[in-house]
């Protein structure tokens, strides 16, 4: 996967159903707060996206649960 850019359109494929295959624009790129026992996977799941939806909410998601959109 490569990493998704400011600006770019999503839709989100994360298993919360509220938000379930909506759309929206990565507003923010965020680093994960980790312990030290959760450092490997956090790098795994790393970066995490700041997405705002088109209805207007504000969410974080994984790059895991986005989906490129053309």
């Amino acid at each position: 996967m490569t990493p998704l850019t400011l600006g770019e359109r999503v839709r989100i494929t994360s298993g919360i159903p509220s938000f379930w295959h909506h759309f929206g624009r990565i507003v923010q790129i965020l680093e994960p707060f980790v312990t030290e026992t959760m450092k490997d996977r956090a790098f795994f799941e790393m970066p995490l996206y700041s997405v705002r939806l088109e209805d207007g909410r504000n969410f974080r998601f994984r790059g895991r649960d986005l989906e490129r959109v053309k």
